[in-house]
């Protein structure tokens, strides 16, 4: 990490953003320190004050009283790829024994604290807690130059895939050029490897590669035309262009999304999924593509599989981001143009704009691009003439982006007026724009003959039949698959070997596949959201594309 990082606490624990600050407010709170400090001040500059030894025997505390639940690696993700010395040196000897006992680092950094609450055990729950965290945190630079560290942390083995390079460093803010992702951008740099030295040159794209060695064609140009493409045609189209049925082609596709969320899920996909964690803490809440393409030599190179660079990919593969004029954004431009434009009001007397900008999650060396491109009126995007900004029905600045619901949609919300073709059967252009209008969460512009949009969806309580309810256990928290019964799979339209994409609370991609029985692949990111424990009930229900969840207690249930 660069020592000029604004990486702050949170990003690197991101169970601390989705917990309420008056949980952890009294544990974390440090009289030198701004309150709320985890989630607006440079993690350097925290270090600095507090020392490591601090933030970790803090940090474990937290884990044993509210996430008990979450495997030590989801609590930290960046000791996913720590490898430290198999004997624990600089551990102290409870904790170290401790270790031992669970079967060391590789198996204790799975655990959750609730498994290390052993009544005869050498050490603590928190002892356990704080010496993992500090594996970590003895090694990040503090503000003022320096580390905890005596040696450089080993590089993760990963014997099923080839190594891969780290991250280039940041590029400081006043070296940045100058971008204007309002107008027309340039076409990226794109580099077409040699076969033959693409694992040593490109370990990156030899993992994608590898991903897609064992496909069939139809999945294949699947990946190529639609998961992974700049601009996805429809189902129909494509059809149309290898001479198969549409269903035939419609199976390829659920049959390649499944392939992807596995291999996300599975240890092979270790060495990318690391390399995407690195991705989303340097680039923050907003960054243009140019500062994405630019941070790694590999992103730019051709998948040769896919005729796709390498970091539209990866824009694909990320759960959280959407590409959206020029800029990769966490949630909805427009948002967070209107986010920043309300900072800035509220704090006109403010000299560092940097570091208030860092309380929206913009990263210093993106403050800069960021402020310029912001437009000056709400719903407008920055160089659009007022004929475009009056007449344009499908420019993200004038229109939410519509939220991603399978790899390949992301920063595709509509193309040339109509909405990006789903898969299945098609529907009538009524249902399409009540589907539009229960994503977005906005009204969009309707005929004269167009019927009101449908009323909300009905509480639990007062028509039950919508919402299927589902008893939490721990495992549903740390990510396992959730069944629900057949009988509602089959009122949603699914039946055996199908798969629906929805969207669910905070634009997380929810996923029902019907193998041997219809289950729910993950709804952690959902179950996070809403505050659920092992043991609570949760009510959900499924309305054209998106997802609701209510915890039963919420509801007198």
């Amino acid at each position: 990490m660069d020592a000029q990082s604004s990486t702050c606490l949170s990003d690197l624990v991101p169970a601390l953003r989705w917990t309420r600050p008056q949980q952890v407010a009294e544990v974390l709170a440090d009289p030198r320190l701004p309150g709320g400090w985890w989630g607006s001040v440079a993690i350097g500059r925290a270090l600095s004050v507090t020392g490591a030894d601090w933030i970790c025997d803090r940090l474990a505390r937290l884990a044993v009283a509210l996430w008990g639940h979450m495997p030590i690696v989801e609590l930290l993700p960046a000791l996913q790829t720590h490898s430290p010395d198999p004997n624990l040196p600089d551990w102290p000897e409870p904790a170290r024994s401790a270790a031992g006992g669970f079967g060391g680092w590789s198996r204790l950094r799975r655990l959750t604290p609730a498994d290390l609450q052993a009544p005869s055990g050498p050490a603590a729950p928190e002892v356990v807690m704080a010496a993992a965290f500090r594996e970590f945190f003895k090694r990040l630079p503090v503000e003022g130059g320096g580390t905890a560290t005596l040696a450089p942390p080993a590089p993760a083995a990963q014997p099923s895939a080839p190594p891969v390079p780290a991250l280039a460093a940041p590029v400081p803010a006043d070296t940045l050029p100058e971008t204007q992702p309002a107008k027309a951008p340039e076409e990226p740099p794109v580099i077409t490897p040699d076969p033959a030295k693409i694992t040593s040159e490109y370990p990156m794209v030899a993992l994608v590669e590898t991903l897609l060695r064992d496909w069939s064609p139809l999945e294949k140009a699947i990946a190529a035309e639609r998961l992974f493409a700049a601009e996805p045609i429809s189902l129909r189209a494509l059809a149309y262009r290898l001479g198969v049925d549409r269903e035939v082609l419609s199976h390829a596709q659920r049959s390649a999304e499944e392939r992807v969320l596995m291999w996300m899920r599975s240890p092979d996909s270790a060495p990318l999924t690391g390399h995407l964690f690195g991705l989303s803490e340097w680039l923050g809440a907003a960054a243009t593509q140019e500062q994405l393409i630019s941070m790694d030599p590999s992103h730019p190179v051709l998948v040769p599989s896919l005729n796709t660079p390498l970091w539209r990919v990866l824009v694909a593969l990320m759960p959280d981001r959407r590409l959206q004029d020029g800029w990769l954004v966490v949630g909805d431009l427009g948002s967070l143009q209107e986010k920043t434009r309300q900072l800035l009001a509220a704090h006109p007397d403010e000299t560092d704009v940097v570091e208030l900008l860092g309380k929206i999650g913009i990263r210093s060396h993106s403050a800069k691009a960021w402020l310029e491109a912001l437009p000056k009126e709400p719903g407008t995007r920055p160089g659009a003439g007022a004929h475009e900004a009056k007449h344009s029905t499908t420019s993200t600045g004038s229109l939410p982006a519509l939220p991603r619901r399978t790899p390949g949609a992301n920063g595709r919300a509509a193309r040339g007026g109509h909405p990006v073709p789903q898969v299945g059967n098609q529907v009538d252009p009524q249902t399409a724009l009540a589907a539009l209008q229960a994503l977005s969460g906005q009204p969009y512009p309707r005929g004269p003959h167009t019927p009101p949009p449908p009323p909300p969806v009905p509480s639990p309580a007062s028509d039950p039949r919508r919402w299927q309810r589902i008893e939490i256990t721990a495992e549903h928290l740390r990510g396992a698959p959730v069944p629900v019964p057949e009988a509602y799979a089959a009122q949603l339209g699914m039946r055996p070997g199908t798969l629906l994409s929805v969207t669910g609370p905070g634009d997380n991609a929810v996923v029902l596949v019907w193998r041997d029985q219809p289950v729910f692949d993950s709804l952690q990111p959902v179950l996070m959201r809403i505050g659920a424990r092992p043991g609570d009930a949760v009510y959900i229900t499924i309305n054209g594309y998106r997802l609701d969840a209510q915890l039963a207690s919420a509801v007198g249930g």
